[in-house]
């Protein structure tokens, strides 16, 4: 599998640049599990619903997955 990149910084400063044909398996598999695709992604169609959730309401399979994608509580709100 492949392994997800390190975030430096503000994790949406680094997501946002990116298409969803620039991310490995592993990273889009975390954003599937989020709700993602590369529909919403590339905003052909409406974002999911964790990404107006806070993070307390986020399932825990959902929190895992944004704190491997370099999320915390407190930059998860701030979106």
């Amino acid at each position: 599998m492949s392994e997800i990149r390190k975030i430096q910084g503000s994790p949406s400063d680094t997501w946002d640049d990116l298409d969803w044909t620039d991310m490995n398996d592993a990273e889009q598999a975390l954003w599937q599990t989020l709700g993602w695709d590369e529909a919403s992604w590339q905003e052909d169609t409406d974002p999911p619903a964790s990404d107006d959730t806070y993070w307390e309401d986020l399932t825990e399979d959902e929190s895992g997955a944004a704190t491997e994608l370099g999320y915390n509580q407190s930059s998860w709100d701030e979106e």
